[in-house]
């Protein structure tokens, strides 16, 4: 019976963990000067690890980088701040 009851709380809990809101997310574009691989590796190093960071792609021949990224753990300006700090700064191009 107890086994019963723990299977029963246990999938109520496990549909109300599912059924809860998914983080919300924002998304970037930066047009940044990207000359070789190796800027292409230096954004990817160490922005791939940004707090919030969801996804990011990076066009060499647009120059731009698409990020998306969690609102409530990081914000545009954040972001751009870890840009700065590799020599990369940005101008943002859109934001959806």
């Amino acid at each position: 019976m107890k086994r019963l009851l723990f299977l029963s709380l246990f999938g109520l809990l496990a549909f109300f963990v599912e059924a809860a809101p998914k983080h919300q997310r924002d998304t970037v574009v930066y047009e940044v000067e990207i000359h070789c691989q190796g800027c292409v590796d230096k954004i990817q190093k160490n922005i791939a690890f940004e707090k919030g960071l969801k996804d990011m792609k990076i066009d060499k021949d647009k120059q731009t980088v698409w990020l998306v990224f969690d609102p409530t753990k990081t914000t545009d300006e954040k972001l751009r701040e870890a840009f700065a700090k590799i020599g990369k700064p940005v101008k943002r191009v859109v934001k959806k």
